[in-house]
């Protein structure tokens, strides 16, 4: 009996470091995606403002011409 307590327990063990190890590596690659998502929203923050900016310049433009 204590055999089989001890082998359970051993097993146990295994477990719980088998998913603690998957826990850290899910935790890590959480975080890598975190900051992936954040430097694409950046990249995507600076392109609209780079065609808000042709925009505001193709409007003043056609303002300009319009008042002439």
């Amino acid at each position: 009996m204590a055999a089989l307590e001890r082998s359970s327990q051993e097993q146990l063990e295994k477990v719980r470091q088998a998913l603690e190890q998957d826990n850290s590596a899910l935790q890590d690659k959480a975080s890598k995606l975190q900051e992936k998502a954040k430097a694409l929203t950046k990249e995507k923050k600076g392109i609209l403002l780079f065609f808000d900016a042709c925009i505001f310049r193709v409007a003043s433009f056609v303002l300009m011409f319009a008042l002439l």
